[in-house]
């Protein structure tokens, strides 16, 4: 079981880990939390249910078992505060994995990503054979986020011209590619 800890730009510690079938209710107030906190690049726009996260649990712990996918917990004192992942594409695409991560916003730009996504995809790799590429989605507004995967060696690779609409709006997105090395 992978555990590792990292220390914020402030001084917290915060333990990277695995997720655990126990998380649920903290996973579901994360999750939550994001969502009433308006977090742009959350999937949902809507609350979650104690059931539907149960399903989507299911289906994770599933992935890391089968290694289909990583999946690290940020906690701090206890709480879920953010998650990351690295999940292989099926077929032809198989030497790529898609990456997400998720921070509830008091958390974010404190080095959290900066030192935890080396870490995750150096496990990615590891437990993940013949996975060449790691590659995300990212806003064009989101310039923050822009500037931490350039930061841990991310590169743009497409322009997905208006490829999201958000509150009625279009968006160009942001096809990025990080090279794992032999």
């Amino acid at each position: 079981m992978f555990r590792n800890k990292i220390t914020t730009k402030n001084g917290q510690e915060i333990l990277l880990r695995e997720p655990k079938a126990s998380d649920l209710k903290e996973f579901l107030r994360h999750i939550n939390k994001q969502v009433k906190d308006r977090t742009e690049g959350v999937g949902t726009g809507k609350k979650m249910t104690l059931k539907e996260e149960r399903e989507w649990l299911k289906s994770v712990l599933h992935n890391v078992r089968t290694k289909k996918k990583v999946f690290i917990v940020f906690e701090h004192d206890g709480r879920i505060i953010g998650s990351c992942e690295v999940r292989r594409k099926p077929g032809r695409g198989s030497h790529i994995a898609m990456f997400g991560v998720g921070m509830e916003k008091e958390y974010r730009r404190q080095g959290i990503g900066t030192q935890a996504l080396p870490i995750l995809f150096k496990l990615a790799k590891k437990r993940m054979k013949g996975l060449r590429i790691i590659a995300l989605d990212v806003y064009s507004f989101n310039t923050p986020a822009q500037g931490l995967y350039r930061k841990v060696g991310f590169r743009k690779v497409a322009t997905i011209p208006d490829g999201v609409l958000l509150k009625g709006k279009l968006h160009d997105e942001y096809l990025m590619y990080y090279y794992l090395r032999k």
